[in-house]
């Protein structure tokens, strides 16, 4: 009920005093709301400011008036074109998390505002049990597909319980990719479990009928679609399962988390637990294949893992012994060959080192255990700390904004190009940084959005590596300077310095440009998603201290 907080608008130039006694000038926006695939006007939705002091409903024709206050001190005609003010607007069956839509900047005094709403997506379905008494509920599961600097993963999104006669509903979806598959659920039929008798239940089903979350089928979901997935369980008989696990060091196992993977593949379903008592990761498991990993986060962190085969009765399986995760050093050095001595730091401190160095999952799955899992080095040498077995994209973050990483090794290994690998209980060489501070300069002219105002996408450090900087625009602009020799990058946060010119800080190297209409989800690390803006944009030398431009036009989106 957000519009009761607001009070009813007034009038254009009206006056106001504030509790200071400070006069107040009052200015009229006006606009329309759209709907942003069918392109008609959307009535009573909500527009409103993002301090919540004004608001307003569009009326049948999607149109809205609404006022927003400015300081006296503003009323120079210059001074007020200036004053920047972000409207928003929301309605019941627009997706809430919208992106570049549904909000705008604008000035005060504006007219022919245009405010965008995506229509939700929704997933619908069934799940169909053998009997009616198999099951009363049974929790489904939605995964989607996310893009996450350059690279696409799959990260859960929420769950729902069926309704009495098994329906489910996802709402509030936008365009994307998506896998919805139910949890596992125990036979509820009094006549199939007895006691001292065997155990039946339903495994986690994906759809469409499949058994594990890898060949699972993928739901290209588009904005304001309705799609039905309709699920089967199957019934099958569960045994008994019991690992026991031999601690890193003395003192036992105060906890840990348990994920199980069917068929070596890593992704969700089923579940296993920890049974302090026991030292034991126990519960049970149908017939199958099955990888059981176990997690301690503190203080560093260990981890192992085992294999087991439920082949029609009970597991009692060899020891999981975990091993404590990995600390990698990290050395950074200093190329200062061809630099503007006033961009080389004279000193590096643990407050103020060279770079940050950081590590982020290059996993295609990431369960609810692994999200937001990601390294950042720190001490005076600096290192990564508590590193667990997996693949990881190595960033680096320039501290000083006028260097860039040249090079980024480890083992002999280009981690420029490749990712890291690091292995359960073992060591990794250090990662070896050179630094370079002979940084170019790309200026991008976008012909025919001057009248964009630009928002940063990054701040402070930068990370370097095969990566990309977007900049988003108030009108959904984006422009991208993607490395093609990936030797190093991105460059730093663009600054607006014209209408329609934005300056990046490059390292030397070649650079597709590309500027869309839209924010795009880049996956800059897979080179077969690259393979569609081959055609696209523009590509660019820059060489060492150059001063380069580039002038293009922004690419509309289908």
């Amino acid at each position: 009920m957000l519009a009761a907080l607001f009070l009813p608008v007034c009038v254009r130039q009206c006056h106001s005093q504030t509790a200071q006694g400070r006069d107040h000038l009052s200015d009229t926006i006006s606009g329309t709301v759209l709907n942003s695939v069918t392109r008609e006007p959307i009535g009573r939705a909500l527009v409103y400011s993002a301090d919540e002091r004004s608001a307003a409903f569009t009326d049948e024709h999607g149109h809205f008036e609404l006022t927003l206050a400015v300081t006296a001190e503003m009323s120079d005609p210059r001074a007020r074109a200036q004053i920047q003010e972000r409207l928003q607007a929301k309605k019941p069956g627009f997706v809430t998390a919208q992106g570049r839509y549904g909000s705008i900047d604008v000035s005060p005094g504006q007219d022919d505002v245009i405010l965008s709403l995506v229509p939700e997506a929704l997933i619908v379905g069934h799940v169909k049990f053998p009997s009616a008494e198999a099951a009363d509920h049974v929790k489904v599961q939605l995964y989607r597909r996310e893009v996450r600097e350059g690279f696409g993963q799959w990260a859960p999104q929420t769950s729902v319980t069926t309704r009495a006669d098994g329906e489910f509903r996802f709402a509030d979806l936008g365009a994307g990719e998506y896998k919805v598959f139910t949890l596992e659920t125990t036979e509820q039929d009094p006549l199939a479990n007895v006691p001292n008798g065997p155990v039946f239940g339903f495994p986690p089903r994906f759809f469409a009928a499949a058994r594990d979350f890898a060949t699972a089928d993928a739901i290209h979901l588009r904005s304001g679609e309705v799609f039905n997935a309709n699920i089967a369980p199957e019934r099958q008989r569960y045994y008994d399962v019991r690992v026991p696990v031999i601690p890193a060091a003395p003192g036992g196992v105060p906890g840990m988390s348990v994920s199980v993977f069917a068929q070596g593949r890593r992704g969700p379903g089923f579940e296993l637990g920890f049974d302090r008592s026991q030292s034991a990761i126990v519960g049970s498991l149908p017939n199958g294949n099955y990888t059981i990993e176990a997690m301690i986060l503190e203080p560093e962190g260990a981890t192992g893992t085992t294999n087991i085969t439920v082949a029609n009765g009970a597991v009692n399986g060899a020891p999981l012994t975990l091993a404590q995760n990995t600390s990698i050093e990290v050395y950074i050095s200093q190329d200062v060959s061809g630099a503007d001595n006033s961009r080389v730091p004279r000193v590096s401190t643990p407050d103020l080192p060279l770079a940050i160095v950081k590590l982020e999952s290059a996993e295609e799955f990431q369960g609810q255990r692994d999200l937001g899992m990601s390294y950042q080095s720190y001490g005076d040498p600096p290192k990564l700390s508590g590193v667990k077995p997996g693949r990881y994209w190595v960033e680096v973050h320039d501290v000083v904004g006028q260097s860039y990483a040249s090079s980024v090794t480890s083992g002999g290994k280009d981690l420029l190009r490749a990712v890291l690998v690091v292995p359960s209980g073992a060591s990794r060489p250090p990662i070896e940084i050179t630094m370079r501070y002979d940084i170019s300069e790309l200026e991008v002219v976008v012909e025919g959005q001057a009248k964009g105002l630009a928002m940063g996408t990054n701040s402070g450090a930068t990370p370097t590596g095969a990566t990309t900087t977007a900049l988003h625009l108030r009108e959904g602009l984006s422009v991208y300077c993607i490395p093609l020799s990936g030797n190093g990058g991105p460059p730093a946060v663009p600054n607006r310095v014209a209408d329609g010119r934005y300056v990046m800080q490059v390292p030397p190297g070649d650079y597709r440009v590309l500027a869309f209409d839209t924010p795009q989800q880049m996956e800059y690390r897979n080179p077969a998603a690259m393979h569609a803006y081959e055609s696209k944009g523009q590509v660019v030398h820059v060489t060492s201290g150059q001063k380069a431009q580039v002038r293009l036009q922004a690419i509309e989106s289908e």
